[in-house]
């Protein structure tokens, strides 16, 4: 009698197959385990770099936005300067008066014409590198990618101010009135406290209808620059509460 406990083939056959199954299953459970440990491991430190870049953008733009207040306070002071030489002429010329006496201060601070200059070295490089998907709140990412465009219309209206005061501006005040010490007078002002400007020596400029319309043209640029500052803080503003919120 054969021995009742002998392993058939098919039997043998079974055994390995099961064993290959579970060997398979078991490749298969760790590749899955891995690549979901690479997942995991790859989301953690996309968040911590993400932690980082939003840290940096709101030291960003929390320094962009000091720098626009203070250049918007340059260009109102100027402007208030302006305008009151701009009333002066318009009073002299209504009375029939030929000129009008202003002060070096007035003419100087006229002269004046800032470029605001806005340095984002972080955001630049998340655009340049791609990187800007790593930015999870979409309201955030689509602020941030469009980030520019009111900063360029502010650049556009203080180039056209720059090219006026360089320009007809200069040329007419040149021809009409003594301008020698005009722009170092300007170049002192710029940093100046306010409060502490003295009138310091004055000139006489003649109020007819070229020196009114140069002052015209240079105030209503000047309100036209200062206008464009207030939906860019206000977009800062925005950004700023984003990047709060995604912290």
């Amino acid at each position: 009698m054969g021995d009742l406990h002998e392993s058939k083939p098919e039997d043998s056959a079974r055994g390995v197959a099961g064993r290959l199954a579970i060997e398979s299953l078991v490749i298969i459970v760790s590749i899955l385990a891995a690549f979901a440990m690479d997942t995991w491991w790859d989301e953690v430190q996309e968040r911590r770099e993400e932690r980082a870049t939003l840290e940096a953008l709101h030291a960003e733009f929390t320094a962009a936005r000091e720098t626009l207040s203070r250049y918007r306070g340059h260009q109102r002071r100027i402007l208030v300067s302006v305008a009151s030489v701009s009333d002066s002429l318009d009073a002299a010329f209504r009375r029939g008066q030929r000129t009008v006496v202003v002060s070096d201060t007035a003419l100087g601070l006229a002269y004046i014409t800032p470029t605001t200059a806005v340095t984002l070295g972080a955001l630049e490089g998340l655009l340049a590198s791609g990187r800007l998907g790593i930015v999870e709140d979409r309201e955030l990412r689509d602020a941030l990618g469009s980030w520019g465009s009111e900063l360029a219309e502010l650049t556009e209206e203080e180039i056209d101010s720059r090219a006026l005061t360089f320009g007809d501006f200069d040329r007419t005040l040149r021809t009409r009135v003594n301008t020698h010490g005009l722009w170092a007078t300007a170049n002192g002002l710029f940093q100046a406290d306010p409060e502490a400007l003295e009138p310091r020596s004055t000139r006489t400029i003649p109020a007819d209808t070229e020196m009114i319309g140069v002052f015209h043209l240079r105030r209503s640029l000047l309100r036209h620059a200062i206008g464009e500052f207030e939906p860019l803080i206000a977009e800062i503003d925005r950004i700023l509460a984003l990047i709060e919120r995604s912290q």
